[in-house]
């Protein structure tokens, strides 16, 4: 395969990827991600949970659900960056294209759900507070080393809450 064809291949598997993700974010869909690291055809719909009336105290189940999905979404958010850092360094994309994608990671952490207490959603609350989220392609401080040290946080806190936060690597391979 040719240097042109491997780059427009790469930029049309990236694009995909990130339709992907805006229809997971938009639509609370979990795209699967397949072991030959390309996205699987395969899309799954999860429950929203309907909102009660009722005011009672989260419990530690619904407190543990809250977490993983927390967990889940961060790890999504954490898989957009190392895919579109990795993309920048190898010329894959250039740095307008990283920025987008980084604009894309900030929406996307505005919308990760949270549970009402306890110390995932301490540091998510941290996290969206710190960097909140951009419209459309404004710039974000998602990257910078105070990034860096809040996610470590809420990646420390979801590992204590037996929710490790795995990224897959799917660019450049």
């Amino acid at each position: 395969m040719t240097p042109l064809r491997t780059r427009f291949t790469a930029r049309r598997a990236a694009i995909a990827i990130g339709a992907a993700l805006l229809l997971v974010g938009a639509t609370g869909c979990t795209a699967i991600v397949g072991a030959d690291d390309e996205v699987s055809n395969t899309i799954q719909a999860t429950e929203t949970a309907t909102p009660t009336s009722t005011a009672t105290p989260p419990t530690a189940e619904t407190t543990a659900a809250d977490d993983e999905a927390t967990c889940s979404g961060f790890a999504d958010i954490q898989t957009i960056l190392l895919n579109a850092d990795t993309a920048l360094h190898q010329d894959r994309m250039g740095q307008k294209e990283r920025n987008a994608w980084y604009s894309l990671a900030s929406r996307f952490l505005g919308n990760i759900p949270s549970a009402d207490e306890g110390p995932v959603a301490e540091a998510l609350a941290t996290l969206k507070q710190d960097f909140p989220a951009v419209q459309d392609l404004n710039p974000t401080d998602i990257g910078s080393a105070e990034w860096y040290v809040a996610a470590g946080a809420l990646m420390d806190a979801c590992d204590a809450s037996g929710f490790t936060v795995i990224t897959n690597a799917f660019t450049g391979g």
